[in-house]
């Protein structure tokens, strides 16, 4: 196809008479000899008057109602529909030009048709009726005049071109408009969240103090008892209190997880190397990571975060441990692959990602509520990952989550990166040799 035909307006002209389609051409096509009468024109009067070819036109032929419809859906199919049809009312034998109209609308429904006849078979009335009232249909009344026929063909195509583009713009403001509402609705879903895990916090941090004070009185006596109990070797007793002081050791690390969930002030920040404290988090899961788990770094070079270094490295060993955790039965190459990245948006990115048994979707939203967990009794607070959440939202930064049930979960934290201009702030060089 070439680069003319790309470009040219496609009319289709709808006649059981061949010589109609002769005429049309005659009148829509650029007429031969127009170099020579400008040239004529130029020597005699000096610059000629610009000629508006009609060749921007491209016209095929139907000579039947069937044709015409089958024409106008491949033309639909191929990305290249016709702007506008003359059609003939009158096309025996099969459909009728009013036919051959609907139907062609039924595959471009901008399609600027032109009804032309020699005879009054339909009255305005009968064709408003059945093809309604709309702007897209003309009636011309053969013979025609062909300055007529050109001004409708430049006028009508122009006037598709336009309704096409208000259609594409229209469709791009509705998907703007969807985009911009997910993107609220996923914004008012964080902000709800947030004051939720706010108010949690609060009512936590209450709980902790009324249960810290006895709990200490408790853990206090059930040490001594045991240590009364060793001297008189009442090992039946003795057993007994140590179950009692595992059990309150429990709740003693509970409340300190509450603690520190609870804590709302702003914690200190610094410049962070990231790699560094990802790698630290590493070494302190060594024990997590069993020998048959197979862990993969790929770590790029990556600017300094503004952040809390412990906080920080107790977010990434959290994680690492969870992964570990998930792998528990995966054969046959359980794997932990950590990825350090800096993403378009200037964020670092760290992603720990498992190929253990992933999270169900009913799971996924409640992942970080306080005291939620999917673990068996005795085997989590259900605050850890809350506990994420908390320090990496009050570094600046966001955590988020891919799972699905058998495919392993991704856990990205993402990091503003560190500005030069932040006061008292050391860079990672500063603290070194500090």
């Amino acid at each position: 196809m070439s680069a003319h035909e790309k470009e040219a307006r496609r009319i289709l002209v709808v006649d059981d008479n061949p010589a109609i389609h002769q005429d049309f051409r005659k009148i829509l096509t650029t007429p031969e000899g127009f170099g020579e009468l400008d040239e004529m024109e130029s020597v005699l009067f000096g610059e000629p008057q610009a000629w508006s070819s009609p060749t921007t036109f491209q016209l095929d032929s139907a000579a039947t109602g069937e044709e015409a419809v089958r024409r106008g859906a491949e033309a639909v199919r191929e990305g290249r529909p016709y702007a506008q049809a003359f059609v003939d009312i009158r096309m025996p034998p099969g459909i009728d030009g009013v036919e051959t109209t609907l139907r062609l609308w039924r595959e471009e429904p901008d399609l600027q048709v032109v009804l032309c006849s020699a005879y009054s078979d339909y009255s305005w009335e009968d064709l408003a009726r059945k093809l309604g009232t709309c702007e897209r249909l003309l009636i011309l009344r053969k013979p025609f005049d062909n300055i007529e026929v050109r001004q409708m063909a430049h006028s009508l195509c122009e006037k598709w071109e336009l309704l096409r583009a208000s259609r594409q713009r229209q469709e791009d403001l509705e998907r703007a408009v969807a985009e911009r509402t997910r993107e609220l609705e996923a914004a008012n879903a964080r902000l709800m969240h947030a004051q939720k895990l706010e108010a949690l916090g609060r009512m936590s941090a209450g709980l902790a103090h009324e249960v810290n004070n006895p709990l200490a009185y408790v853990l206090s006596n059930l040490r001594h008892i045991e240590m009364r109990l060793e001297k008189q070797g009442e090992t039946d007793l003795q057993d007994a209190c140590r179950d009692a002081i595992f059990g309150a050791e429990r709740i003693e690390r509970i409340v300190q997880d509450v603690r520190i969930f609870a804590r709302m002030e702003e914690p200190s920040r610094e410049w962070v190397d990231v790699r560094q404290v990802v790698e630290g988090s590493i070494s302190l899961a060594s024990e997590a990571l069993r020998s048959g788990i197979r862990l993969v770094r790929d770590f790029q070079e990556v600017p300094p975060v503004w952040g809390s270094e412990h906080g920080l490295g107790q977010v990434f060993l959290n994680l690492l441990v969870n992964a570990a955790q998930a792998l528990a039965g995966v054969t046959p190459e359980p794997c932990i692959h950590v990825a350090i990245r800096q993403r378009a948006d200037g964020q670092v990115g760290v992603v720990v990602r498992d190929n253990g048994c992933g999270i169900s979707p009913e799971h996924m939203s409640r992942l970080f509520e306080p005291f939620f967990t999917t673990k068996p009794v005795g085997k989590g607070t259900g605050l850890g990952l809350s506990i994420c959440h908390g320090i990496v939202t009050r570094n600046g930064g966001d955590i988020t989550v891919d799972s699905a049930p058998g495919r392993g979960t991704a856990f990205e934290v993402l990091l503003p990166t560190a500005s030069p201009a932040a006061e008292g702030a050391d860079t990672p060089e500063r603290k070194l040799s500090a």
